[in-house]
């Protein structure tokens, strides 16, 4: 059954459809005066022309499971030492991110989705549970897997947050880490300014290829489709391990995840660098996805042994119990402690 449901709460509001199990929008209210859209809406969604798009593309929006993460095909380019093969399935980032979800209970503060497998995938079922936090203005998620058989899976979050147009109003803090890796590849059809499977210190210093790149600061004042791999990212204390200062709001949004579980964040400026429909040069867009995975590329290549990623191979699933991860998006002003780079 296709459609979609709402939260309603004193500190928010939010909608999830049935396909993909998309959450967005996403609207969290910071004391009397300040509301915050904070998930990322597609401008196509809704488009005559969408209706042709892939299901992960048709309406695409907020956060959703990718399971298995990654796209279905190898990048022109990569690195002679990468060794490529083919995927199980055809589902960019996933069957449950292509395909309506049923919902299986639906109140104002909590939304209960599900979606079964195709008989051939080592996924049987996926559920995922959405909750308005009664008492401040965050959403807590909890997905479930359960699996046919053992196997180890790619695996990602995929939140993605709203930029607003004026470049530099929004500034990326992230907790410790241990590195940020550029791509393999320069992305196809885009623009990038990176270059290409470098490791960086910090994000405001990324290795460009005209000199260092800032993108701690978005958006940018020039168009680039840039994504990378923060490797091993925590947060301090009950600090976020990813957080946004919204500059023009004076807030903050914050993810809150499992490290131990998905120990990198993927980076996925969308930043006008893409001409083609749908994106047509206009798309502003930052996703931060949690992931187990080598970039998006664990379903179709295989790093050489040495690489700083090559041992991120995806969770591991069984028959005998569910997996079960657990993260939320919350909203500050600004005036609280926030993370530190």
């Amino acid at each position: 059954m296709t459609g979609s449901w709402r939260l309603a709460w004193d500190h928010g509001s939010a909608e999830v459809q049935s396909l993909g199990a998309m959450l967005g929008p996403l609207s969290l209210r910071i004391g009397d005066e300040r509301e915050l859209e904070i998930m990322h809406v597609a401008p196509w969604a809704g488009m005559t022309r969408s209706s042709s798009l892939p299901g992960i593309m048709r309406r695409l929006r907020g956060e959703w499971p990718c399971l298995p993460f990654g796209c279905t095909e190898p990048p022109q380019g990569l690195p002679a030492a990468w060794r490529t093969h083919a995927p199980e399935d055809s589902w960019n980032h996933g069957y449950a991110a292509n395909h309506h979800w049923r919902c299986v209970s639906a109140t104002g503060q909590r939304i209960h989705l599900a979606i079964d497998y195709p008989p051939g995938s080592p996924i049987e079922h996926m559920e995922r549970e959405i909750t308005a936090d009664p008492h401040a203005p965050a959403v807590d998620v909890v997905l479930r897997v359960w699996a046919r058989r053992p196997a180890r899976v790619p695996a990602g979050l995929h939140p993605t947050f709203r930029l607003p147009p004026a470049a530099g109003r929004v500034r990326v803090v992230l907790g410790p880490h241990d590195g940020i890796h550029s791509y393999p590849a320069q992305p196809a059809g885009a623009v990038s300014r990176l270059l290409s499977d470098t490791r960086s210190a910090s994000l405001d210093r990324l290795a460009g290829i005209d000199g260092p790149v800032d993108l701690a600061h978005l958006p940018l004042g020039a168009p680039a489709e840039e994504l990378l791999q923060v490797r091993a990212v925590g947060g301090t204390g009950t600090d976020a391990p990813f957080a946004l200062h919204y500059l023009d709001y004076d807030a903050c949004v914050g993810l809150w995840w499992d490290t131990a579980q998905l120990p990198d964040l993927l980076l996925w400026v969308s930043n006008g660098g893409r001409i083609h429909f749908p994106w047509m040069s206009n798309h502003l867009a930052l996703g931060a996805e949690p992931v187990n995975s080598i970039f998006d590329l664990g379903r179709v290549a295989t790093a050489p042994a040495g690489h700083p990623l090559a041992d991120r191979l995806g969770i591991a699933i069984s028959p005998e119990a569910p997996w079960e991860t657990r993260y939320r998006i919350a909203a500050w002003p600004q005036t609280s402690p926030t993370t530190s780079e």
